[in-house]
């Protein structure tokens, strides 16, 4: 019973983690811990293996769980790149609708309601789940307008971390 039971724990422990990366950006708070449990791991094996009581290291074990934590690991990191992906997927219309505005009018909006319902049915919003909570200091759905030529759009992520798109460039980009 014993020999399934970890196997079976580190692939629930790994599920469970690429869920939190896919359910919030702040679950990936979460990734240090699993490096630190990793390593303290690994270095608790190491010196039972250095001792002269190493018979009682058990390296399976610790490969079991340094796998798991590894999997947790890359399913945590793709669980935030896939909510990275979904801010980008959600504000291709905003864009496009601010380039055509900009077209018409050569100025862009001073803000997202201008563009509704002539150029876009719904503004976008960075709160990739429904939500009542706002983050402060990111209004109209994370779009602001800097000059008359100019805008940007920036969603805060996890904790601190921003999401913003360059108009100039055409890419996204993550910043602190």
């Amino acid at each position: 019973m014993t020999r399934w039971l970890l196997p079976a724990l580190m692939l629930l422990g790994a599920a469970m983690m690429t869920l939190l990366g896919h359910l919030s950006f702040t679950a990936a708070l979460l990734v240090p811990f699993l490096v630190l449990g990793g390593a303290g791991l690994l270095l608790v094996t190491l010196v039972l293996a250095l001792s002269p009581a190493r018979k009682s290291a058990n390296f399976v074990t610790l490969a079991y769980l340094l796998g798991g934590i590894a999997l947790a690991y890359a399913g945590m990191t793709r669980g935030t790149s896939w909510r990275f992906d979904r801010i980008e997927e959600e504000f291709a219309p905003l864009i496009t609708a601010l380039d055509a505005y900009h077209a018409e009018t050569g100025r862009y909006p001073e803000s997202v309601a201008e563009l509704i319902p002539a150029h876009l049915s719904k503004a976008p919003s960075c709160a990739l789940e429904d939500s009542s909570e706002q983050r402060p200091g990111i209004a109209d759905g994370g779009y602001y307008r800097t000059t008359a030529d100019t805008y940007g759009i920036t969603c805060m992520t996890i904790v601190f971390w921003k999401y913003s798109y360059n108009p100039e460039k055409k890419y996204w980009y993550g910043w602190d």
